[in-house]
């Protein structure tokens, strides 16, 4: 038996798994059905047939009319979620991506209702979930038994090289982008071959080709429901690159560890010694995580280190890295070149010809003795902070950090933020082993 026939056989799901899934989805459309006496649509990868053995959700789509204003389909939608979830005897939750929904975990099947409005091939949108349906009646009549074998082998080799999942915390590969492009390319192999030729920017198209342009965008995968829409947005420009270099590399050399990897390894002693050998300054803070959903702290966690980056830029502290992982707690990740600097900093005024900006420039800093260096004027001036972690904490006992730009859900979490430095830096990299082996897929992990 071949690799790709391995893979299918363990990805498949059986016959019975097939019958208790679909008399399931059955079961609770016709209850969603008897409760909103709407449109009620199994959207999702039930929907479309290409789900993975034991993946198990299913996305319940209410279809409400498109001249329904979106504060009534909220409502309304969480109200008719909570009765289908408890006619169906569980307890609902409540969720919040784009505009609230119901969430429930029902005899093993994890359930979400959503609302959304009905509206037709390249019609303008109320929210985002409101092309499902249209993703849904695309993808299945373009796809035959065989091409949904060959989207379960797609999306196991990216679930396998770690590029999939259109989510916030992932910025990879959605389940309608494996369609698409089995759809397009046909079998898994032509989608591999093709995508290891891929370059920095790539344009897909299967219907019509883009009058939009999209700027800025690695890869752009022409949504066949919206032309106006880039499908493959969310994809990071990193997570195509390794999806690339996964095709190549599986094209060279085919195994099955692409689609089944061992269990990622934590750092070892040999590869922490080559951490510290780079001697630059490790320092991890641990923020508290709030109680929000990951498509909200994911892009606040990213924003967060964006803005540390510029703080300790403005304080002439250079940074090599600054990422952000996410657990149990928040870790900001931060590598820097410099940490501790003089007790003067030399600073650039205005040219010699700059008339009145001299005279203020000169006013201004004339306890500092200006001089003048290649017609401009200059001054020494002590630094008020001098080392990194001065800094730091600074901010951590900032009265307002929103004045610094910190993301309004994580200010509270950076009042009460831990910094971890030196020694204590290592022990949490030989503790936390989850943080371990994010270090170890920064460091010496390959993207090409």
């Amino acid at each position: 038996m071949d690799i790709e026939a391995k893979v299918l056989k363990s990805v498949s799901p059986t016959k019975a798994e097939e019958k208790r899934v679909y008399e399931f989805s059955e079961k609770l459309k016709s209850v969603s059905v008897s409760i909103t006496k709407l449109p009620v649509e199994i959207l999702g990868s039930t929907g479309k047939k290409t789900w993975l053995s034991g993946d198990h959700d299913i996305d319940v789509f209410i279809i409400f009319s498109k001249n329904v204003e979106r504060e009534q389909l909220e409502t309304r939608g969480i109200e008719f979620g909570k009765k289908i979830i408890e006619k169906m005897g569980s307890r609902p939750i409540i969720k919040y991506a784009e505009h609230p929904y119901v969430r429930s975990e029902i005899d093993g099947f994890d359930v979400d209702i959503v609302p959304c409005h009905k509206i037709n091939f390249n019609e303008k949108i109320k929210s985002a979930v409101d092309r499902s349906p249209l993703h849904v009646q695309y993808i299945n009549s373009k796809l035959d038994p065989s091409l949904r074998d060959q989207v379960r082998l797609l999306k196991q080799f990216m679930k396998g090289t770690g590029v999939y999942g259109s989510d916030a915390k992932n910025l990879g590969f959605s389940g309608y982008l494996c369609e698409l492009l089995v759809i397009n390319h046909g079998k898994f192999e032509a989608v591999i071959k093709k995508a290891s030729e891929w370059q920095a920017q790539t344009v897909i198209y299967i219907e019509k080709k883009p009058v939009k342009k999209f700027k800025g965008c690695g890869l752009v995968i022409i949504d066949p429901v919206d032309s106006d829409r880039n499908a493959a947005a969310i994809v990071s420009n990193e997570k195509m690159q390794k999806f690339i270099t996964a095709c190549k590399s599986y094209m060279k050399n085919p195994s099955i560890e692409f689609f089944f990897p061992r269990d990622k390894p934590a750092l070892i002693d040999k590869e922490i010694s080559v951490l510290k050998n780079r001697e630059t300054k490790f320092i991890a803070l641990e923020l508290k995580k709030p109680d929000i959903i990951d498509d909200i702290i994911y892009p606040q966690a990213r924003r967060l280190c964006k803005r540390l980056e510029g703080i300790l830029r403005q304080e002439d502290f250079l940074t090599v890295r600054i990422l952000s992982f996410i657990n149990k707690n928040i870790i900001i990740l931060i590598e820097l070149e410099s940490w501790h600097l003089p007790a003067i900093k030399k600073m650039q005024g205005p040219t010699i010809f700059s008339g009145n900006h001299v005279d203020e420039f000169v006013s201004k800093y004339y306890e500092f003795n200006p001089y003048i260096e290649d017609n401009a004027w200059f001054v020494e001036r002590p630094r008020t902070v001098v080392d990194v972690i001065e800094t730091l904490k600074n901010l951590r006992k900032s009265k307002n950090p929103a004045e610094h730009g910190i993301p309004s859900q994580l200010i509270d979490s950076v009042k009460e933020m831990k910094i971890i430095e030196s020694d204590k830096f290592w022990e949490l990299a030989e503790k936390d082993k989850e943080f371990s082996k994010f270090l170890r897929s920064v460091y010496f992990e390959r993207i090409v």
